[in-house]
């Protein structure tokens, strides 16, 4: 999906650099965030000492469900990516190199493949807003009849008044 051979530019000098399109669809990222749209955008990977530093900015289109009136919308996102990756496996004699642990993600594979999907999805998630609002100007569900009052108004009373409080309601009302 997304990967990327890299063993070309494993062998080159330090600096060097590639530029990749992307427009591959992301499908289910995660069980509350499904992407409608292919993951788009441009990343350029750069030769470093030690790996290949990946930069580039992406975006999709996720369908989540609004959180006043718990309707699907679609919900653009756009992440910006700035990742260092280091090889599994030196260029140059092929042992292998040690994996420090948490960084499984990025590591690039034996067979000199890296793969961007794990670190996109991780920064779509943390992309994704807390709660998510389809408008601004929603309305949200009636907590009384349960009607959507961005398609129609509903007739219930005031909000009811706790009636612990109804003292207090007395007392403003005067």
């Amino acid at each position: 999906m997304l990967e990327f051979n890299v063993a070309g530019l494993l062998k080159e000098l330090t600096g060097a650099t590639r530029s990749y399109v992307i427009d591959e669809p992301l499908g289910d990222i995660d069980p509350e965030l499904v992407a409608v749209e292919p993951v788009q955008g441009v990343v350029k990977f750069t030769r470093t000492h030690d790996g290949i530093l990946v930069q580039g900015r992406l975006a999709s289109v996720f369908e989540v469900e609004c959180i006043r009136c718990l309707e699907a919308f679609h919900l653009p996102l756009t992440i910006d990516l700035e990742e260092e990756f280091h090889p599994s496996v030196d260029m140059q004699t092929g042992a292998s190199l040690p994996v420090l642990p948490g960084e499984e993600d990025t590591t690039i594979s034996p067979q000199h493949i890296l793969d961007l999907t794990e670190v996109v999805r991780q920064l779509f998630l943390l992309a994704f807003p807390a709660m998510p609002i389809c408008t601004r100007e929603c309305k949200g569900l009636c907590p009384h009849c349960g009607r959507n009052r961005n398609v129609e108004p509903c007739d219930c009373a005031a909000k009811a008044v706790d009636p612990r409080w109804a003292t207090l309601a007395e007392l403003l009302n005067r």
